[in-house]
């Protein structure tokens, strides 16, 4: 008798791990940071008040702190968001390559090196400048990949640069050192 459980039991564990083989479905969804945008533009108005009331009372320590916390808000709003907009792009075309739309891959990639190309707006500074064009250089390098036929080429490029992304977000303050955003 427990030799009939037994054989039903490990009938049962064998059927039981039957894995179900299926293709891999990403979640895509919008993102944006526009909320982040909108908090960072009036926090940086208020500190442009609170600037000129410390004018009036001419205390050094009060404005030298203001000029801190504008600083640290104009990098969240000029360098963080915008990187962190460029990264989700990345990841969501390689996304949509390893699901062959190549063309919504192309999109992704063009809409970071747009975002890329506006930051060099935003600050003048050589070393900055080249942090861009090497940013740009790697965006053109997987998009030039797309067309040969050798996609572990392709995902390899794209890994590389979301590992690059992140190097450069989470090393912002090396990134930054010595870099002046515009207001």
């Amino acid at each position: 008798m427990f030799k009939k459980y037994l054989l039903v039991f490990i009938f049962s564990i064998l059927f039981g791990c039957q894995q179900e083989k299926s293709e891999w479905n990403p979640i895509f969804e919008e993102t944006n940071f526009d909320y982040f945008k909108t908090n960072i533009e009036r926090s940086l108005s208020l500190i442009d008040d609170a600037y000129s009331e410390a004018n009036k009372s001419r205390d050094a320590s009060i404005q030298e702190k203001l000029h801190q916390a504008k600083s640290s808000l104009l990098e969240l709003k000029d360098y963080y968001i915008p990187l962190t907009a460029v990264r989700q792009k990345i990841y969501d075309a390689e996304r949509y390559f390893k699901l062959n739309n190549i063309k919504k891959t192309e999109k992704l990639l063009n809409d970071s090196k747009s975002i890329i190309l506006s930051l060099d707006v935003t600050t003048k500074n050589k070393v900055f400048d080249k942090v861009i064009l090497d940013l740009t250089s790697m965006i053109n390098e997987v998009m030039t990949s797309l067309d040969e036929d050798s996609k572990p080429n392709t995902y390899s490029k794209m890994k590389t640069l979301g590992e690059h992304l992140n190097l450069m977000l989470s090393r912002g303050d090396l990134v930054l050192t010595g870099i002046k955003f515009d207001q």
